[in-house]
């Protein structure tokens, strides 16, 4: 069964992370020595069927590699490969993909109880690794980041909901429920975007004498938001965020790299490999389309 997904968005994240798996693992194969060399690890957290099918700019359907087949594609390999999604069919799909793949196990559980498990069960000191969020809406909550931020060895490509969040986050504040502010609170990390989101119109309702309080931010301004909010926790570094847009121009999501690796080193390495794949996106407003470019034949080159 393959995955579907949504338009030309989706080949731009995976040409991206493509792209970065492979720089990475070249970057890291004789680090910190030839005769001692990290663990490289790849987590995906949503992982899919490992295949999925895309409209693409002329409204055709093409079924390309998702992301977990990407993985187990880099070279250099990569020593250890958990795709993690709760989905039976999806983990059926995975199992056949993987089978034969050293270092390669499929874990069919609620993707942030496999994090918090992988988490803690890693040796963090003697590994590096990528991982990968594409989660299905609203359910990585911010404790699952610094999770991943306390291991000072992920580098994190998280494709955040913003399209999700921008429409949980009603224009008129007090008409968000009780559920959807849980919601938000625990995606975002923090009550402070309430104040930040929303403004007092001046004026007092005329039924229970509260103020009504109007959003204020549009979706550019709410990923500014997240990027500050991820910086704060994330110690080595965070792009600035990469709008992926669908067919009529809306934002739908809001594409970051974190680097949890305080070390400068790591820092400089991890921000030149992210900032040139970055670069080959616009993230402004345009009325053409996104593009990404097909796979390379030569994923060695460190920033192909």
């Amino acid at each position: 069964m393959k995955h579907s997904f949504g338009g030309p968005w989706t080949q731009i994240k995976l040409d991206m992370l493509r792209r970065y798996l492979g720089a990475f693992n070249t970057a890291l194969q004789n680090k910190p020595s030839p005769t001692n060399r990290f663990r490289r690890i790849y987590i995906d957290a949503f992982a899919g069927s490992g295949e999925c099918e895309v409209k693409t700019s002329d409204m055709a359907v093409e079924t390309i590699a998702g992301s977990a087949k990407l993985a187990i594609e880099t070279a250099p390999a990569f020593d250890e490969i958990h795709l993690i999604d709760h989905n039976e069919a999806h983990v059926v799909e995975l199992n056949a993909l993987i089978k034969g793949c050293p270092g390669g196990q499929v874990h069919q559980q609620d993707a942030n109880a496999a994090l918090q498990q992988l988490m803690c069960e890693i040796d963090w000191k003697s590994s590096r690794g990528v991982l990968f969020l594409d989660p299905y809406g609203m359910t990585v909550p911010w404790r699952t980041l610094e999770l991943a931020a306390s291991t000072k060895a992920l580098d994190v490509w998280y494709l955040f909901p913003l399209s999700a969040i921008y429409r949980q986050a009603a224009h008129d504040f007090n008409k968000i429920d009780k559920g959807k502010l849980t919601a938000l609170d625990s995606v975002l990390g923090t009550t402070v975007w309430r104040e930040h989101f929303y403004q007092s119109d001046g004026q007092a309702g005329l039924i229970d004498h509260n103020e009504a309080m109007r959003r204020v931010v549009d979706s550019e301004q709410i990923a500014a938001f997240v990027q500050a909010r991820l910086a704060e926790v994330f110690k080595g570094w965070v792009s600035q965020p990469l709008v992926l847009r669908g067919s009529k121009n809306a934002p739908l999501f809001a594409l970051f790299c974190c680097i949890s690796n305080p070390s400068p080193n790591a820092i400089d390495l991890s921000r030149r490999m992210a900032q040139h794949i970055l670069g080959k996106f616009d993230t402004q407003p345009k009325t053409h389309k996104q593009t990404c470019s097909k796979p390379s034949a030569d994923q060695g080159n460190l920033f192909e």
